[in-house]
């Protein structure tokens, strides 16, 4: 968008019959004020674009998250099965005394 505008602030600057100068100056500002004006506006097309991409990506894997099976407890009967892992990595394992 900068250089769009750079470009357009020339043309009008000659057309116009201003010193060229005073027209460079104002192509210049138009240029770095277009330039930000773009940068936010790429911004937030890229954050739109992404949320869509994400909440799309969702919707698609929905179904393996709802297709994973519940745990059942072993023939044992203590219920671990199915848990965490502990802090330690001993789940499961009998500890001494």
């Amino acid at each position: 968008m900068g250089l769009f505008a750079f470009f357009v602030t020339i043309l009008l600057g000659l057309a116009a019959g201003n010193p060229a100068n005073v027209t460079l100056l104002r192509a210049l500002w138009a240029m770095l004020i277009f330039c930000v004006i773009g940068l936010c506006v790429g911004w937030v097309a890229y954050r739109v674009l992404d949320e869509h991409a994400v909440r799309r990506h969702r919707e698609m894997f929905l179904t393996e998250e709802q297709e994973k099976p519940t745990p059942t407890p072993d023939s044992s009967g203590d219920g671990q099965e199915g848990t965490a892992p502990s802090v330690s990595g001993d789940q499961g394992m009998a500890k001494p005394g």
